[in-house]
């Protein structure tokens, strides 16, 4: 990382530590029954995790035709997994806000929440078990989005000047900052001990050509972050001209045609509001 980015970031000072209620389920035991217990006593104490698992339970993402209003039946619907996954998310989206909910981090939370939902779908569609954890690294794949727009407002509106006035957003970051959202956003939850799956994807969610380790997970969110910001909902008011890494397709062994049917029946699958509704925490 360069020395501009160390100095950047280490000046938010607004920002010790990791978030508790991330902390804490982060840290629950390994004994499963003693962490099912403690996670959903979390859950059950906090209306805005458990209202927000309760939309995701309900979106077409999940197929239940039939609407639930009961946490138990949600959980059960979502898995302890994605329970957990959207627990430390909106613990973590909702203290980098800071209950502020600008129209600009509202654009940034929906696009993660659609990327998240998005990666899980194709994770579950080619098969793969790490559709059962893949949630989180969606969720949380643009922290340095997050940090850039709390954090240093002018220089992330004058990233969006430049990306508006021509090129893609990336290369807009790195004329104006040398590094991007990316580089950020590896800071962060090294900083923070978040889980490899997270540090490696904040890093390499451009570029999962680069990764040599767990390469599909990395593959996966890539396709969704360009699927969602394309087609569902951009971290800026248009599109941000992510580019496709065609190494995905040797990762995980799908032809383009693969890619755009999958591509099509996202793109059809109907998404209510309330998914995209940073609660208050």
């Amino acid at each position: 990382m360069g020395d501009i980015l160390q100095s950047c970031v280490q000046k938010i000072k607004e920002l010790p530590t990791l978030p508790s209620t991330a902390q804490e389920i982060l840290s629950l035991t390994s004994d499963p029954m003693l962490a099912i217990d403690r996670l959903l006593n979390i859950v059950e104490s906090d209306p805005a995790i458990s209202g927000k698992i309760l939309s995701v339970a309900n979106s077409a993402f999940f197929g239940y035709p039939v609407r639930t209003t009961k946490l138990n039946d949600a959980i059960m619907r979502i898995g302890m997994n994605n329970v957990k996954s959207i627990a430390i998310g909106i613990s973590i989206f909702s203290f980098l806000d800071d209950g502020k909910k600008t129209s600009g981090y509202m654009m940034i939370f929906n696009h993660s929440v659609a990327v998240a939902l998005t990666a899980q779908y194709i994770a579950k569609n080619l098969n793969m078990a790490l559709a059962e954890d893949i949630l989180i690294d969606g969720l949380l794949h643009d922290l340095g989005f997050m940090v850039l727009h709390s954090y240093f407002p002018d220089i992330f509106r004058e990233i969006v000047t430049s990306f508006e006035q021509g090129g893609d957003l990336l290369r807009a970051e790195k004329n104006t900052l040398s590094y991007t959202h990316g580089d950020i956003g590896f800071w962060l939850a090294n900083k923070w001990k978040l889980p490899a799956s997270i540090t490696d994807t904040n890093l390499y969610h451009h570029t999962p050509s680069l990764i040599r380790r767990d390469e599909q997970r990395v593959a996966i969110v890539h396709i969704a972050d360009y699927i969602a910001a394309k087609n569902m909902y951009s971290p800026v008011k248009k599109d941000p001209g992510f580019p496709l890494d065609h190494a995905c397709f040797d990762i995980l062994a799908i032809s383009d045609n693969d890619l755009m049917e999958m591509e099509e029946s996202i793109c059809n699958i109907p998404l209510s509001d309330e998914i995209f509704t940073l609660p208050r925490c």
